[in-house]
């Protein structure tokens, strides 16, 4: 009688069916909640839609819209846009494309397979020809992963569209744009939409420079070695009296070789360096502009907050205590030096040792301290959970000034055009308290607290941090 071998990977394969089992299910309820999100938001697009059409001006039916938007979002802890956007998408989704909310709805597929589905069909512009698309793509969506039917979805929503390549390629260009996402460690990313032709050109060139550049750094790496050497046997053949200042040759010329090495940079980074340092110094050739000296002369502008030691490079400089660049948040100490040599000005804050709450701004010449004071203070719009930069917000009342509001520090903030417009035109309120802080009502009651950036940056210590917003009710 024989026994069968039981090897480790059977025994692997035996424990992990059972936990395949549960993530297929999982995922199975996954994709059933994310039909009944879908429903959700379509459902509250539809309570805009009746509050807009009851409104008399398209203005007023718009901001009946936002301030939907605005109560999901100051629940959900999101922006009211991406609200917005998820709500367009919902409705979309499940007004033309029913066949993949069925198929979400059961499990068959994901929410990543479905947003591939409603992308590549969206600019099917009648409704039978997307129920063939649909019916053309989701048994291929409900084998394979969204990955491999991204490109056959894209290949099959062509046999429906009602233009041209060329037609549609027009229509595309015409809304090319240009943004900064925020990333960690002080770092962002530049995205540009436009013409793939121009856009690949851009890349090229870029890649070619950047090799030239660094060809150049190998071959100074390259000399900087054969100066090593060189020193080497001038050291080696060196009298007595001679060989202290061969020593020291020799020790300059490691050292010139070991930061040429330990600042060399991958082809990407030169990529980037490129990029930066031609979009911030050189003048377009095919554009011009209403300034007098030239589009060249136009400077970029960013507002960083740093802590004195930290300027300094003093040793006892906390590094916990962060540099921020407003409209993004920390950034390296190293880059804000760099820019502190060439500010034109610095503002000195003056904030409270315990709250950190900002108490003023002063400037050795005359500037407007008030707006100098909200800048710092604000950082980005006041509207809970928005980061517009305050450079691209307006400044308002708390109390309308028609309504006896005065101009100062405790009544006004910062708003985003479309916050600032949010608060004057519908139901929204807010109330302004001692420390800084927004306190927003909703038109449904909620209470959404904005505190100051500023406080929370230049706070000492966890300890005496402000008590947290009421959390939404999850």
């Amino acid at each position: 009688m024989f026994e069968t071998a039981t090897t480790p990977a059977d025994v692997a394969a035996a424990r992990l069916a059972p936990v395949a089992a549960e993530l297929v299910e999982i995922r199975r309820m996954k994709a059933a909640l994310d039909a009944r999100e879908a429903r959700a938001l379509a459902a509250a697009g539809q309570i805009a839609d009746e509050w807009a059409a009851a409104e008399e001006t398209r203005s007023d039916a718009e901001l009946a819209r936002r301030s939907v938007a605005a109560e999901l979002a100051a629940a959900l802890r999101v922006s009211d846009r991406t609200v917005q956007r998820q709500v367009c998408d919902a409705e979309r989704m499940l007004h033309a494309f029913p066949a993949t909310v069925a198929s979400l709805s059961a499990g068959r597929i994901s929410l990543a397979h479905a947003r591939v589905i409603v992308e590549a069909g969206d600019r099917i512009e009648h409704p039978e020809l997307i129920a063939d698309y649909e019916d053309s793509v989701l048994p291929y969506a409900e084998a394979e992963s969204a990955s491999r039917l991204r490109p056959v979805a894209k290949r099959r929503a062509e046999w429906y569209l009602d233009e041209t390549l060329r037609e549609r390629h027009a229509h595309a260009a015409a809304i090319r744009s240009i943004r900064v996402d925020d990333l960690d460690d002080g770092m962002a990313e530049l995205n540009v939409t436009g013409s793939a032709v121009l856009l690949h050109g851009v890349h090229d060139r870029l890649t070619q420079m950047a090799r030239d550049v660094a060809d150049a750094e190998t071959q100074a790496i390259r000399e900087a070695r054969e100066q090593v050497k060189l020193q080497a046997r001038k050291r080696r053949d060196a009298t007595a009296s001679e060989a202290p200042a061969a020593e020291e040759d020799l020790d300059r010329a490691r050292a010139h070789l070991d930061d040429l090495v330990a600042h060399r940079r991958p082809l990407d980074a030169v990529r980037v360096d490129i990029l930066t340092d031609m979009l911030l110094t050189a003048a377009p050739e095919a554009h011009t502009g209403t300034t007098d000296a030239g589009l060249g002369s136009i400077r970029a502008t960013v507002q960083v907050t740093v802590p004195v030691l930290a300027l300094l490079g003093s040793p006892v400089d906390d590094p916990f205590d962060p540099i921020t660049l407003a409209g993004h948040g920390p950034i390296d100490p190293e880059t804000a030096r760099d820019l502190a040599r060439t500010a034109p000005g610095w503002d000195r804050i003056l904030t409270h040792p315990i709250s950190g709450a900002v108490l003023g701004v002063d400037r050795y010449q005359p500037t407007k301290e008030m707006r100098r004071t909200l800048e710092v203070r604000d950082q980005h719009c006041r509207f809970p959970g928005c980061r517009q930069s305050v450079s691209r917000c307006d400044l308002d009342h708390t109390i309308d000034w028609q309504f006896g509001g005065t101009t100062v520090v405790s009544n006004l903030g910062h708003l985003c055009r479309r916050h600032h417009t949010l608060k004057h035109h519908t139901p929204w309120a807010v109330i302004q308290k001692p420390d800084g802080s927004l306190e927003w009502t909703s038109p449904g009651g909620r209470v959404y607290t904005d505190r100051p950036s500023s406080s929370v940056h230049f706070a000492t210590d966890a300890e005496f941090d402000p008590e947290p917003a009421v959390p939404a009710p999850f």
